[in-house]
């Protein structure tokens, strides 16, 4: 069989050749077209490498804004948990100071609560002093009426203000059912009266027969008052009982009325057991300036406390006196009965009657029925009487 092949070849050489070249016609042709697509999948192959960088330079960009974007986050949730803390932190620190606060304010509840009961203690020693130093018949208001000036004898009375007042009791009598008191203008109106004793008025047409008697009179007490105000000096209580130096306390009450302005201050006498203070100014104050400054503050120890400010009043009692005796001008007119038990037109009947000089009288001042029960008046000694005694 390879002798036939190789006879074959030998025999036609041409068509050998020509299928060679055929094949390699062929083979020229595939090699294009593989070219051709290779280039057509090295396009695609560079389309797909510039697609993938576009996408990894996408990705590049996303990943920083979301790495921005975490650190934005980040941020805002560190900002919000300063926030947080310093939230509750100011929170913390306000419960704390409103503990305080309601811790001061309860002590100082209990302080007032301890500063009223000191002070109704101090109230009811006050009444007991009062009551045991005062005299022993109430002295009932009475207007003041100033009858003369002396002349000053020293600096001090020019600098002080000073006056006497002349008191005296009024005394009460009691005026019973069926009785009436008649004061006249004359005492020998009232004498002649009593001494003549029975009389006959006529009363609603009806003659009623009254005996006339002297009015006795409890005992009084009269005295006077002399009573100077210092002008420059005040009276400083209510200081704090504190444990510091008594200096330290001067210098406080200095400072404070040297702020006040109410002058220079002289000396300060300061005495720690009464809680009290006198300061002395070089000139004299005017009382309006004293009284503006009646309730003052003073700190001590951070501690603010109310100090009472008034004038130095300095009173004597002088001359005090016991009298007793009879009314010169009065009279008690008893077994006044009269059906009329109106006590006003019984009065005025009464009055007109004993206003007659042919019925032993003279002029009234007043006259006092009671027609029922029991009434208590009082007699006041009359100014030119008082002055004799003093």
């Amino acid at each position: 069989m390879l002798a036939e092949f190789e006879s074959e070849s030998k025999a036609s050489p041409w068509r050998t050749a020509t299928m060679s070249e055929g094949e390699i016609s062929k083979t020229s042709t595939s090699e294009t077209e593989l070219l051709a697509e290779l280039e057509k999948w090295k396009e695609k192959l560079e389309k797909i490498e510039k697609r993938k960088t576009e996408i990894l330079l996408s990705k590049l960009a996303l990943d920083e804004k979301r790495k921005m974007k975490q650190k934005a986050l980040a941020d805002l949730k560190d900002q919000s948990n300063k926030q947080v803390t310093e939230r509750m932190r100011i929170e913390k620190k306000q419960q704390e100071q409103l503990s305080l606060i309601c811790e001061q304010n309860s002590k100082l509840r209990k302080e007032i609560e301890v500063l009223k009961v000191n002070l109704a203690a101090k109230k009811m020693k006050c009444g007991e002093l009062t009551q045991s130093y005062s005299l022993q018949q109430c002295l009932l208001k009475k207007k003041m009426k100033f009858v003369h000036l002396e002349d000053a004898k020293d600096e001090d009375d020019y600098t002080n203000f000073s006056c006497r007042f002349h008191l005296a009791t009024k005394i009460p009598f009691t005026v019973n059912q069926g009785e009436a008191l008649i004061q006249f203008e004359e005492e020998s109106v009232a004498q002649q009266l009593i001494r003549k004793h029975n009389h006959i008025i006529n009363l609603e047409n009806k003659e009623i027969a009254l005996k006339a008697y002297p009015v006795p009179l409890e005992t009084g007490t009269t005295f006077k008052i002399h009573v100077k105000i210092l002008q420059r000096e005040i009276c400083v209580s209510n200081i704090p009982n504190v444990k510091i130096a008594e200096e330290w306390m001067k210098d406080k009450l200095e400072l404070l009325f040297c702020k006040a302005k109410l002058g220079e201050i002289q000396n300060i006498f300061y005495d720690p057991l009464s809680q009290k203070a006198i300061v002395t100014f070089s000139q004299p104050l005017a009382l309006n300036k004293i009284i503006r400054y009646e309730q003052s503050c003073i700190s001590v120890f951070g501690k603010i406390h109310l100090l009472t400010v008034s004038p130095v009043i300095k009173s004597v009692v002088e001359k005090v006196q016991m009298f007793s005796g009879t009314s010169r001008k009065t009279v008690l007119l008893t077994g006044i009965d009269a059906e009329q038990k109106d006590e006003e037109n019984v009065g005025d009947m009464i009055e007109i009657h004993f206003q007659k000089p042919s019925n032993g009288g003279g002029e009234v001042d007043r006259v006092t029925y009671i027609p029922k029960g029991t009434k208590t008046v009082y007699f006041e000694l009359d100014e030119a009487d008082f002055i004799g005694d003093s």
